[in-house]
């Protein structure tokens, strides 16, 4: 009984954060409404939620005729994320730094070049950016090419890193949780939280970096699907015509075979509602060259729809951000003792 009574207190505590946060500021009277619980139990959840931090006391105001209503504030700078991601541009290895509040803006920003990332080299950045923040930085999310299962990175682009030691090094140094997730998997889940057509529910997208080998993130009835082991996406080693290492991009025929024969795999166990493709080689030849390729091999079995993006780093840095929000949110949760056993 003690533990149905822990649960639904922090349940109508978090009722309260997202209302709040959806309002900016409100009275109680006006959170009451919104939530449906009464002003005495919103009153008694406020104190706990100024007492932290989470909210701050605003304004009074003046009411219909009686005494003035107490304001509150969603506070978003009650913690920060820490995010680090990181993708190809210029033949080259750009990796960039956000630190964001509840609300998603972001705080702060760096970005540098990497001949080589190896274990430790995000802690020039980090040292400062914790000794800033403090405990306020409440965990550090990675989106970087690759999979990580259990605290071990299994397949990376960046092979200094591949292992254990990397994820051990930052919880050890900056205690606090850190996660990992696939750069694709994080570009394509951007993309669907604001930009495709509501009805659509499966899509690939796929990432062609041209010094790596492309990578794949797929979308199955609105989730990200990762498959055993994180693997599903790690595409380079699906038979095409001419190898990735090997494969000449400004060759129109080259690319059109190769990335046809992807497509036309994925069209054969997928079906998925469309592709969306991220590369800096997608001239009209070869994309005309790909529609026609992919209905000739399909024989009109299968219609193909295909999406050509050049905006991989604005879906990449959404899809942190939204990843990010949730981790830090339950995060706040548990803190809380949200998730109560019973």
């Amino acid at each position: 009984m003690k533990a149905n009574t822990l649960l639904m207190k922090e349940i109508n505590k978090n009722n309260i954060r997202k209302q709040l946060k959806i309002m900016g500021k409100a009275t109680k009277p006006e959170l009451a409404a919104r939530t449906g619980l009464s002003v005495v139990t919103v009153n008694s959840l406020l104190e706990e939620l100024v007492k932290n931090g989470e909210i701050r006391k605003g304004e009074s105001i003046p009411s219909n005729g009686g005494r003035p209503c107490q304001q509150y504030i969603f506070n978003e700078d009650y913690k920060y994320a820490v995010i680090i991601y990181g993708h190809q541009k210029n033949n080259q290895n750009l990796i960039r730094l956000l630190v964001i509040n509840l609300l998603g803006q972001c705080v702060e920003r760096k970005e540098k070049y990497f001949a080589k990332v190896q274990v430790d080299s995000f802690d020039s950045w980090l040292l400062k950016i914790f000794e800033k923040y403090g405990k306020k930085a409440g965990f550090i999310a990675f989106g970087l090419p690759g999979e990580e299962v259990d605290g071990m990175i299994t397949v990376n682009d960046y092979p200094d890193i591949v292992g254990k030691e990397f994820m051990e090094h930052y919880q050890s140094t900056y205690k606090v949780p850190v996660i990992f997730e696939n750069d694709i998997n994080a570009v394509v889940s951007g993309y669907y939280s604001y930009r495709i057509p509501a009805e659509a529910e499966n899509i690939v997208g796929l990432y062609f970096p041209r010094i790596y080998a492309p990578g794949a993130g797929i979308i199955i009835h609105g989730e990200i699907y990762k498959g055993a082991g994180n693997f599903a996406g790690e595409i380079s080693r699906i038979p095409v015509a001419y190898s990735w290492e090997e494969l000449d991009y400004g060759d129109t025929c080259q690319v059109v075979k190769s990335v046809g024969e992807l497509l036309i795999v994925y069209s054969c166990v997928l079906a998925p509602d469309f592709f969306v493709l991220y590369g800096d080689f997608w001239t009209e030849e070869i994309k005309s060259g790909l529609k026609e390729a992919i209905k000739d091999s399909l024989k009109g079995q299968f219609v193909v729809k295909l999406v050509f993006s050049e905006e991989l780093e604005r879906d990449f840095e959404q899809g942190m951000i939204t990843l990010a929000l949730d981790e830090l949110e339950k995060q706040i949760r548990k803190e809380g003792g949200e998730e109560v056993c019973f």
